[in-house]
């Protein structure tokens, strides 16, 4: 991979991460913020994306769609590492009955696409982002899980391990500390980064869906801005300035292309 990519990716994936803090910090009403004497116009310097068909500042409600996802996005990471990281180290550490039984539920919950999990979730509880993130962290545990408990089998026995315990140091040491944190927090964060980028195109998949109904029955609805929403409501009205729809497109893409970049970069690190 050439020497730029990497850095490259991280600056895209720092990108959501900084406009979501600032649409914290910043405050803006991207719902009041209607005024149709400006609908569909240009780009200008008084509002840099210009507006949707409703007079709304695009470039707010780009930057503000950021809570939809940055954040559940967060949950979701969390979900899955309180899950999967101790599930996985810990079976392929101990081995035995209690390693297969909690393999074996872990595959039983994959066995199930996660999509389709996470509609059925939402069917049954009700449409949230943070919902659908708590949905999309347990579906994605047993991947993290699996990669986990094959990385500690295969480590397990080698000499480092074998002379640490020899020199008297506990097992939750070696595998919490030499095992996990520094032979394998690489492994942990592309998979950290692998979710983040799913659960993206999750919720924009599933905004864009509800947007398309005009119901708001997936994901994020209008008035609230979500990059899948913004696609959706834009392309129904044919004079709609282009970048109200072209916008949040490239960013999706964007992003999607630096967790790809830097995850590609993480495992030839680890190779």
């Amino acid at each position: 991979m050439s020497a730029w990519r990497p850095w490259a990716g991280s600056a895209l994936l720092l990108f959501p991460l900084l406009i979501w803090v600032v649409s914290l910090g910043a405050g803006y009403d991207v719902i009041g913020d209607v005024d149709v004497s400006r609908a569909s116009v240009g780009p200008s310097a008084a509002h840099w994306l210009g507006c949707d068909h409703l007079g709304r500042d695009v470039l707010w409600r780009l930057v503000t769609a950021s809570e939809s996802f940055v954040g559940p996005s967060l949950l979701a990471c969390a979900v899955a590492l309180a899950i999967g990281v101790p599930a996985g180290a810990l079976s392929g550490w101990l081995g035995g009955r209690a390693a297969s039984l909690t393999r074996f539920a872990l595959t039983t919950i994959a066995s199930l696409p996660r999509f389709v999990l996470v509609l059925l979730v939402c069917a049954a509880f009700g449409n949230s982002v943070q919902l659908i993130a708590l949905a999309a962290g347990v579906a994605y545990a047993p991947t993290l899980a699996e990669a986990i408990y094959a990385r500690i089998q295969s480590f397990r026995h080698r000499g480092f391990v074998l002379a640490g315990q020899a020199h008297g140091l506990r097992s939750g040491r070696i595998l919490w500390l030499h095992l996990l944190w520094v032979n394998h927090r690489r492994l942990i964060l592309r998979h950290c980064i692998q979710l983040f980028a799913y659960f993206l195109l999750l919720e924009t998949t599933l905004s864009y869906i509800g947007g398309l109904d005009g119901a708001g029955s997936f994901g994020v609805a209008q008035p609230d801005p979500s990059w899948g929403n913004m696609i959706a409501f834009e392309w129904r009205e044919p004079e709609a300035n282009l970048w109200a729809s072209l916008a949040p497109g490239l960013a999706t893409a964007l992003v999607l292309l630096g967790a790809t970049w830097t995850g590609r970069s993480l495992v030839e690190e680890q190779a």
